[in-house]
């Protein structure tokens, strides 16, 4: 078995965002593929569990205005060397199938890591 401690696990959904684990820190990474000019938001494993938790509970309703759908999620934004948004900007479209995905069990894995 491989050390998970250095790997780099992802999660993608097509057409929805992109959600990756690391492992080695603890942290999820989240951003909409289709938003090349914004970074990944970096998000601890106790804040994802919540949120993803919320998200199937559907308890969690995001920022919306218009079409434009923004996730405030990160909590690790000033952490590390590189400092990071702490939201996801996407289309309601793009967070339909991340819902969808969710309560589907697409993310359990990451949150049992």
């Amino acid at each position: 078995m491989n050390d998970q401690r250095n790997t780099l696990l992802g999660v993608g959904v097509h057409g929805g965002l992109e959600v990756e684990y690391q492992a080695r820190a603890g942290v999820v990474y989240v951003r909409d593929p289709d938003d090349e000019e914004r970074a990944s938001v970096r998000v601890s494993q106790a804040r994802w569990s919540r949120f993803l938790a919320s998200v199937k509970a559907g308890q969690f309703v995001p920022q919306q205005e218009g079409d434009v759908i923004t996730i405030a999620i990160g909590d690790l934004s000033h952490a590390g060397i590189v400092q990071r948004p702490s939201f996801v900007t996407t289309t309601r479209h793009t967070w339909e199938i991340f819902v969808k995905a969710a309560k589907g069990g697409e993310f359990d894995r990451l949150g049992a890591q």
